[in-house]
């Protein structure tokens, strides 16, 4: 079925194009989240007049992904501190949400965590790279430096001594 894409869709296209998708993805996902529309003789009628403002707004768009990669690259990597084991294993993920936060409080925007992706999942003390997906044509990657946090490994020094008063 021949659909007309209001919004991008990963993997299918980008607003304003005219794509083929199986017949029961636009039924039952594309339209009914008003993600695309069928392509009628009308619709493409509409699609032909807004063109020129689908195109601007896409370039808007793509120059504020440029300018936020180079506010992301500027940073050079992403350093954070969670609670370890002596063996290096967090107690705990380091979630995309988390690093999602981070990047915001360092650079004052709203990425969302869904456009980082991560080759393994953070749970033990070292370096890892996150992709970040600004837009299907702008991706930016950081390192991602895990550290053990000074509290824990303080504690955990502390603990024998702790328990040998408790007897």
């Amino acid at each position: 079925m021949q659909v007309i894409l209001r919004k991008d869709v990963q993997n299918v296209g980008e607003a304003g194009d005219v794509v083929t998708v199986k017949d029961g993805y636009a039924r039952n996902f594309l339209i009914p989240q008003n993600v695309a529309e069928i392509a009628t003789a009308g619709a493409l009628k509409n699609r032909e007049q807004n063109l020129a403002r689908i195109k601007a707004k896409q370039e808007k768009l793509h120059q504020e992904a440029l300018e936020l990669a180079q506010r992301i690259e500027a940073l050079e990597k992403l350093e954070l501190s969670a609670r370890a084991g002596e063996s290096g294993k967090l107690f705990g993920t380091i979630t995309t949400k988390k690093l999602a936060e981070e990047l915001n409080a360092k650079l004052g925007t709203s990425i969302d965590r869904k456009i980082i992706s991560l080759d393994a999942a953070i749970n033990k003390v070292g370096e890892f790279r996150m992709l970040i997906k600004l837009t299907s044509k702008v991706k930016t990657e950081l390192p991602v430096i895990v550290t053990a946090s000074e509290i824990l490994q303080s504690e955990i020094e502390e603990a024998p001594e702790t328990e040998e008063a408790a007897e």
